[in-house]
């Protein structure tokens, strides 16, 4: 009976991170979009821990650190490769710590699209890794029945898609 309550409670807040998703791209500013971005990080970890993802609640947290350092990188001009490379590994030990099944392995490589996304300067680049990233988070999610999952990397796939074609050059 807890254990169901907890659970939907757990889909609730995937449904909760999603909304706060979709409005942190529509800050004026990086630092919002950041800001709102821990946010959503904090709440998936919440979620995915209230339906049994232990691993992933781990690496939501772990990506909330991510955008903390994303946040302080970019005041420092947005250059290095320190964090995308800290990320990488901190995923890969995570996943070792917290690993679930075979699925883990998915993530791990979704989320290390993330961190080469992020530190990428060209927005199409950022785009064209996301075609990778979010359709490998969309799999772990469907497999571990995460509604606010699947729904979030469905619509970075979409975005993804449409920022290519809408920004793509004119040759």
């Amino acid at each position: 009976m807890l254990e169901d309550i907890l659970y939907y409670i757990g889909q609730g807040l995937g449904i909760v991170a999603v909304a706060l998703g979709f409005i942190s791209f529509q800050m004026k500013t990086p630092k919002k979009i950041l800001a709102f971005q821990i946010t959503v990080a904090f709440v998936f970890a919440a979620h995915y821990l209230f339906i049994g993802a232990p691993g992933a609640a781990a690496l939501n947290l772990l990506a909330a650190i991510n955008n903390i350092l994303y946040f302080f990188r970019a005041k420092r001009g947005g250059k290095g490769w320190f964090e995308p490379i800290f990320y990488v590994v901190m995923v890969t030990v995570t996943t070792i710590i917290t690993w679930e099944a075979w699925y883990s392995i998915i993530l791990m490589f979704g989320l290390y699209g993330t961190a080469v996304g992020l530190s990428l300067s060209d927005p199409q680049n950022t785009r064209k890794v996301m075609l990778v990233k979010a359709p490998l988070c969309l799999i772990y999610n469907a497999l571990v029945l995460s509604i606010g999952g699947v729904v979030y990397e469905s619509a970075v796939l979409a975005s993804a898609i449409i920022g290519l074609i809408r920004n793509r050059k004119n040759t």
